[in-house]
């Protein structure tokens, strides 16, 4: 596998001006941080311990996101390790931040601490804007040098003489990654990083200083912007790091509308940021063979054996399964692992067709289960099998598609 040295944005220059009207002695007090300042993460998940001694070893999270590597020679007496899953307080910090203890445990030779990122990590951002930062005793996020990321295993890496908290986080994004707008409804974006800006994505190499976050209100600088676009229907007016969206006042036929900012540096593109905008009303809607779109109210229920959305419009309704993870691209099945089921009061539309019968085309889309609270996704059936009577007797087929964004009830 092949690393790569991870690009982030430099060490901002501060001036300090002081004016006074007759000489003055130097100030006694140091100027504040640069860096933001944020309490502690509570714990938010079981500890993990490993004995680890002089012959080295390894300490991962149970969901793999996180995997600290102690080589031989690094201790040299055998030590209780923990690795504590607890809130996220870092600037721009993704999924959970990780208590390493014991601390102030120094190694005589450098531990690596790795996170493994996902695709869904990327929304609003890019892989080289991914980075690892600890807290110090101040509450300040620091990023160490020499971190690397690599794209084929999808991890960023760091090595460090000691313990604290650690956090994976984005240095640069465009906020909101996620959004569902009504038709007719306009909405703001912006592109924020939490690094100090003097140049964008310097590599940190081992002989720099290390970089703390800043406040994640933060605007970056329009000299990195390359340009703005909007890829689906409505109006996009971007001014510097900002825009605003209308949304059209139909629903779109390419939904969710995508927006994309370019970010260079040095006159090259260095990464495009992506923020995906569902146009459409509250609830599951969709639309039968290019007909008007209908809407369902409803809701989505996780559990370890089935995981539902399902809607109702009068005495209609529409009813989605699937058995796994809360997120997803996911194909209909000929059983109940991943169904459709559409009552229209006239006909009944399930996923599959014919008498035999073949299982439809298409997949359902859990694009993200996190955004405020809302469960957002798409799907689509080529075909869908409709009936009267017989449910086992599919006498046509039609092409379905459509949005949701429901309320997740437990």
């Amino acid at each position: 596998m092949k690393n790569i040295t991870n690009t982030l944005l430099g060490l901002a220059l501060i001036t300090l001006s002081v004016s006074c009207t007759e000489p003055d002695p130097a100030p006694t007090q140091l100027p504040e941080p640069t860096g933001h300042v944020t309490a502690q993460g509570t714990p938010d998940g079981t500890a993990i311990t490993a004995a680890i001694g002089p012959a080295g070893g390894a300490i991962e999270s149970t969901d793999k996101r996180i995997r600290v590597e102690i080589p031989a020679g690094a201790l040299t007496a055998t030590q209780t390790i923990t690795l504590q899953p607890i809130t996220n307080k870092a600037p721009n910090g993704q999924g959970q931040a990780f208590r390493l203890t014991p601390h102030g445990l120094q190694f005589a030779k450098p531990a690596t601490i790795s996170f493994k990122y996902t695709d869904e990590d990327l929304n609003g951002t890019f892989a080289e804007a991914l980075g690892i930062a600890y807290q110090n005793d101040k509450g300040i996020w620091k990023v160490p040098t020499g971190l690397t990321l690599n794209k084929e295993a999808k991890t960023v890496t760091i090595k460090t003489t000691h313990f604290s908290d650690w956090s994976f986080f984005e240095a640069i994004s465009l906020e909101p990654a996620y959004r569902y707008m009504d038709p007719g409804e306009k909405g703001n974006l912006a592109v924020r990083y939490v690094l100090p800006d003097e140049f964008l994505l310097v590599p940190i190499g081992d002989e720099a200083q290390e970089l703390e976050l800043l406040n994640p209100e933060h605007l970056l600088d329009a000299k990195y912007i390359d340009k703005w676009e909007l890829k689906g229907d409505g109006e996009l007016k971007p001014t510097n790091s900002t825009a605003v969206y209308q949304a059209p006042n139909h629903i779109p036929g390419q939904n969710p509308v995508r927006v994309e900012v370019s970010i260079k540096s040095n006159r090259r593109a260095v990464g495009l940021l992506i923020a995906r905008i569902y146009v459409a009303p509250e609830g599951i809607t969709l639309q039968i063979d290019g007909g008007d779109w209908i809407t369902y109210r409803g809701g989505a229920n996780f559990n370890h054996i089935q995981n539902v959305i399902e809607g109702k419009n009068g005495s209609q309704y529409v009813s989605m399964g699937w058995s796994g993870g809360r997120q997803g691209q996911f194909h209909w099945t000929l059983n109940t692992q991943v169904s459709f089921v559409l009552y229209t009061g006239f006909r009944h539309y399930q996923n599959r067709y014919g008498t035999r019968p073949d299982v439809s085309g298409g997949t359902l889309n859990i694009d993200t289960d996190q955004w405020q609270g809302y469960v957002l996704g798409t799907f689509h059936l080529e075909p869908a099998g409709w009936y009267q009577a017989d449910p086992y007797n599919p006498v046509g087929t039609s092409q379905i598609r459509g949005i949701f964004r429901v309320k997740s009830v437990n």
